[in-house]
């Protein structure tokens, strides 16, 4: 009985670097589940995908974000609808995509008049990150922010003109226009040949809310903020975000993509970039600064990974097997048939003589 414990004991010695390895391995991801996630890994894929049903979806990280009232400045308010928003991120050699999910018992893209508001998300993220991380309301004066928002009434902008927000309305002329007696003029209209743009003051002006042309070809629309009181749209020129969205069940599901490459950076693979969001429930009144906000989380790039990435770690488990069942190996050869014990130094000889032959490749022969 006595004889065996010292063999026993080197058994478990043996046995301590599988347990080590197998705890490394598997630290890091217990550690990740436990902690708060703030971080959205955006997956590589050869396209982005825009529908916010596509399958590729489904293999995509998940963030979930809170949102809060945005009660700091006015107009400010204090209970919101919206309370969380998830969202997922994918990305190819131009663009990136989120798709953001939230929960909204109606769809509201203003088509009761003056008096109806838009569904709106938005996403925002410091216009330049070397400069460090902007107060997330709107960013500051030295670090601005850029800010995409997705709008529900852009997205229908061509059946959503004041004929549709007013079916039984009487026209009798609309000069300026283009149009005859009797025709509904449309808003584009007034930018045609025969229309004059000045009549259509806001347009003219070059306000982007008036835009028919910009709403007919986007449904999200790229601003600049340094602050509260700050945000403007950028030129039309450089309105790069393209979105589609669908509402149902109470769910709005919208992909909204942008550049990789923005005006002083890009969302390079293995970079991290601060990325906050809001958003607005039209119906029950929620415009400008009373919106549902959240705080600063993270997006990064995932690096694409080689197949020695994946194949570097059986490796090394492979190898440490190999010289554990070498081990063992050894130590039971150190005794003879009859029970008697060779020598330590013949026992260890045999072992590294066995060993080499097993890691020799055929056909060449060991040193």
């Amino acid at each position: 009985m006595n004889a065996n414990k010292p063999e026993k004991q080197r058994r478990l010695l043996l046995g301590v670097p599988f347990a080590a390895m197998a705890g490394w391995l598997f630290l890091p991801a217990r550690r990740a589940h436990a902690q708060e996630k703030a971080t959205l890994l955006a997956k590589p894929v050869a396209q982005i995908p825009i529908d916010p049903e596509d399958a590729a979806w489904q293999s995509a990280d998940i963030l979930e974000v809170p949102l809060a009232a945005q009660a700091v400045v006015k107009p400010r308010t204090y209970e919101v609808a919206v309370k969380a928003i998830v969202v997922r991120a994918l990305y190819d050699d131009n663009r990136l995509a989120l798709r953001l999910e939230w929960r909204d018992a109606a769809s509201e893209a203003m088509t009761g008049g003056v008096s109806a508001f838009r569904d709106a998300i938005a996403v925002e993220f410091p216009s330049d990150p070397k400069a460090g991380i902007p107060f997330f309301g709107m960013g500051e004066p030295n670090r601005p922010v850029t800010i995409y928002q997705w709008k529900a009434d852009w997205q229908s902008a061509l059946n959503n003109d004041v004929d549709e927000k007013y079916p039984n309305m009487a026209v009798d002329w609309y000069p300026f226009s283009g149009r005859g007696p009797g025709e509904i003029a449309e808003a584009t209209d007034y930018g045609k040949k025969d229309g004059d743009k000045a009549f259509l003051t806001s347009w003219a002006a070059g306000n982007t809310l008036a835009d028919p042309v910009l709403q007919a070809q986007r449904a999200v629309e790229k601003f600049l903020a340094r602050g509260f009181g700050t945000i403007a749209p950028v030129a039309q020129d450089k309105q790069d975000g393209e979105a589609k969205a669908a509402w149902k069940d109470g769910v709005w599901k919208a992909v909204v993509t942008i550049p990789r490459s923005q005006e002083q950076f890009t969302f390079a693979r293995g970079q991290t970039v601060p990325v906050a969001f809001a958003a607005w429930d039209g119906a029950k009144g929620e415009r400008g600064g009373e919106k549902a906000v959240s705080t600063w989380y993270f997006l990064s790039l995932e690096q694409p990974v080689g197949v020695v990435t994946y194949v570097a770690p059986l490796v090394m488990v492979a190898g440490a097997a190999a010289v554990e069942l070498a081990g063992l190996h050894g130590l039971r050869a150190r005794r003879t048939p009859s029970g008697s014990r060779r020598s330590s130094s013949t026992a260890v000889r045999e072992w590294i003589t066995d060993l080499r032959a097993k890691l020799t490749p055929r056909g060449k022969s060991g040193a």
